[in-house]
């Protein structure tokens, strides 16, 4: 079997776990979102990862492997029909010891309290997934619990960001940003397949990690077009689709 430097990697490869779960989840998502991880490993980031709309754990398993000891890993779902005893099956795949760090919490996030999301989190989050209520209202509320607790140089990743289907989210992206005082938009990771398959996707970072990340994906980026685009008065990257 192949060793990876970092396990998530595993997870989010070609033909690795990511695949044989249901879920939503694009190559070049997978990819971009393998680099950020990476990131923050590297660069001893440290915190706790949660995501809100874990749906049968696609994302939030590969999430759980970035996870290093101490750190907890929260995933919220309104976990519908049989989706939850799905996902608990799909997490059968973590170590003992990685399994040990998850906490998911069974709500809608419009009825969860800032309070309620701080005590889960246990320490602030370095990373945070949001994919849940695909509308303004929710997504404006998910943005402000994230907001709540984080890190230094977090990173707060928005999925269906512009999604044809979707323009309440990307409202609701964009008033929920502007309502932030510690989140800046950094970059984009486009959508690489038909759009039935998942959308786009909006990074951000804490003001204290903008330009660490934008220095970074600059850098490993540089042979290829990966141009800047201006999006709420800031220099977003835009991943290679």
């Amino acid at each position: 079997m192949t060793k990876y430097r970092h396990e998530h990697i595993a997870w989010f490869a070609p033909d690795g776990g990511a695949d044989f779960v249901d879920g939503y989840l694009t190559p070049n998502a997978a990819q971009a979102l393998c680099v950020l991880l990476s990131a923050q490993l590297d660069h001893g980031v440290a915190g706790s990862l949660a995501e809100i709309g874990v749906f049968c754990g696609k994302t939030f398993l590969g999430l759980a492997q970035a996870s290093r000891e101490g750190e907890r890993v929260l995933g919220v779902d309104i976990f519908e029909g049989a989706i939850e005893e799905t996902f608990k099956a799909n997490a059968a795949v973590l170590d003992a010891a990685t399994g040990a760090r998850v906490r998911t919490l069974k709500t809608d996030t419009l009825a969860l309290r800032t309070p309620d999301w701080i005590d889960a989190l246990e320490g602030p989050a370095r990373f945070v997934h949001i994919d849940g209520g695909h509308t303004r209202a929710h997504v404006v509320n998910d943005l402000q619990l994230a907001s709540s607790f984080l890190a230094d140089r977090a990173l707060v990743v928005l999925d269906d960001f512009l999604h044809d289907w979707y323009p309440d989210l990307t409202e609701g992206i964009i008033d929920g940003l502007k309502a932030s005082r510690n989140l800046v938009p950094l970059a984009v990771i486009p959508r690489d397949t038909p759009i039935r398959e998942g959308g786009s996707k909006l990074v951000c970072a804490t003001r204290d990690g903008v330009d660490f990340y934008r220095d970074l994906l600059v850098k490993k980026y540089a042979a290829q077009d990966t141009p800047m685009r201006r999006f709420l008065e800031t220099d977003v990257f835009s991943f290679p689709a």
